[in-house]
């Protein structure tokens, strides 16, 4: 927290600052002592301080008019009147103007703790509602460009902030997720507490991912922080799990790499459990980025019960990669192909790999298993019932004892189209109903009705979906 005292008394300021430090005890706060109100205004344009203890009656500018200059720059700053019994009048525009508090002078230092206990649970509010908007940014975003594409862009995606995104993969451990959200929730916490943001979100493909806002002096401890967490669970926890993370100054790009992450972050190469790595700094090889390619399609078309491409996409990838020296990590590209085709496919060798697959081909054409058709027939209802709330993968998930990623990969099978898609689609079709039986509503009420807080994100949806702006759509049809 920044702390500035506004004095032109020396020693009052001195005294004021010494009873602070004793009330806050061992803390990061910044203390900011100043000696007049132009100063303060100055001072305010550039540190926007949290809090400000302000002086009435100083030289250049007295403190009231000096308050109602800085509201101006520095908005969300916290200002508390420091007068005498005389200044009264001067105190009671202050409370015009929308100061937090007056103190009398001589400052009692009960007085004052009284008064920092009710100012940092105004900040500590204040900077939850801001987080909470962040975070239905974050995830708006996500839905958008899961829904939209790359080619889409938002100019509310477009502006200018110190981005830090996390793409986590876990292992299907409901459990062990909840362990880790624990600890990056508290990191959370903590960088909400200093002005920063976070959100936690999914991929459209169910990965999970941790997006943090904040000065870029905090990433490296946010860094060292999310390191440790990863380390130290993974020895406790020993799930085939790893982070990825990428830095950027627009949401735009962070969108683009979580589509990367749907793709490619279960099929790293040469990768250990438990460590961090750079997206950015993250090389492929000729052969084997076109070797993963092939295992991406090798992936689909087993999802798609076509056993007879699968078996020559496997004897394509036999023929082609059985000499080479590829750089690719069996292990954990078995775990992988396991997880997404949901029978064990074994890592020795490249022989047993691809004969998994061969042995298990027959297993395309029983059908679902009923456990999970009726789970998902479930899933289908919840959202049918639960479109017009806030709701997601991850939330959903959570709901059935499920992990994200999991759940993506059991939906599209299931279903055919990925979770971001149905969703959108029942919201979709309702809208289409709301529009002709609310004639009378606005289509931001409509966007409200159907679980969206943008408007603009709405009525770009609907006309892809349609091929007409809601407007026009409620036009032609009433």
């Amino acid at each position: 927290m920044i702390i500035m005292i506004v004095d032109d008394d020396r020693l009052v300021r001195f005294a004021v600052k010494s009873m602070l430090r004793d009330i806050l005890g061992e803390s990061e706060d910044i203390f900011l002592e100043v000696a007049n109100g132009r100063d303060m205004v100055t001072v305010c344009k550039e540190k926007e301080p949290d809090v400000a203890f302000v002086d009435i009656r100083m030289p250049y500018m007295n403190g009231v008019d000096a308050i109602e200059e800085c509201k101006k720059y520095s908005g969300d700053t916290q200002y508390v009147i420091m007068s005498g019994y005389s200044d009264f009048e001067y105190a009671q525009k202050g409370i015009r103007l929308g100061v937090s508090d007056y103190l009398l002078k001589p400052v009692d230092c009960e007085n004052l703790k009284d008064v920092m206990e009710r100012i940092r649970q105004r900040i500590d509010e204040r900077y939850q509602e801001s987080n909470s908007r962040f975070q239905l940014q974050i995830m708006e975003a996500f839905n958008y460009f899961a829904s939209m594409g790359t080619d889409e862009k938002l100019i509310s995606m477009n502006k200018i902030h110190n981005y830090l995104a996390y793409f986590l993969y876990i292992k299907d451990s409901h459990d062990f997720q909840n362990i880790i959200m624990k600890k990056i929730k508290k990191l959370g916490d903590e960088v909400v507490s200093n002005k920063g943001h976070y959100a936690i979100t999914n991929t459209a493909d169910g990965t999970i991912c941790v997006v943090f806002e904040l000065p870029e002096r905090r990433q490296d401890s946010v860094m060292s922080y999310m390191k440790k967490i990863c380390l130290e669970t993974n020895i406790k926890h020993p799930f085939f799990y790893y982070l990825r993370w990428v830095k950027s100054d627009t949401l735009q790009e962070i969108c683009c790499e979580s589509e990367k992450a749907d793709r490619e972050t279960y099929l790293l190469l040469d990768r250990q459990p438990g460590m961090i790595y750079d997206e950015k700094n993250l090389k492929r090889g000729e052969y084997e980025t076109e070797f993963l390619a092939q295992i991406e399609k090798l992936i689909d078309v087993w999802k798609q019960a076509d056993g007879i491409e699968c078996k020559d996409i496997i004897n394509k990838l036999w023929r082609t990669y059985k000499e080479q020296e590829l750089n690719v990590n069996l292990k954990y590209l078995g775990e992988y192909c396991s997880a997404a085709c949901g029978c064990p496919i074994s890592h020795e060798s490249f022989k047993l790999f691809f004969q998994s697959f061969v042995d298990y081909s027959e297993q395309m054409y029983i059908g679902f298993r009923a456990e999970e058709s009726d789970m998902i027939e479930e899933i289908k209802k919840y959202i049918q019932k639960n479109y017009m709330y806030d709701i997601s993968i991850s939330q959903i998930a959570e709901q059935f004892g499920l992990s994200a990623n999991y759940l993506s990969t059991i939906f599209k099978r299931k279903t055919g189209e990925r979770f971001i898609d149905y969703l959108t689609r029942i919201r979709i079709e309702a809208a289409k109903k709301l529009l002709i039986q609310n004639a009378s509503a606005s289509v931001q009420d409509i966007a409200l009705m159907t679980g969206y807080t943008s408007s603009r994100h709405f009525s770009t949806l609907f006309q892809k979906y349609t091929g007409k702006t809601p407007t026009v759509y409620r036009k032609l049809e009433l």
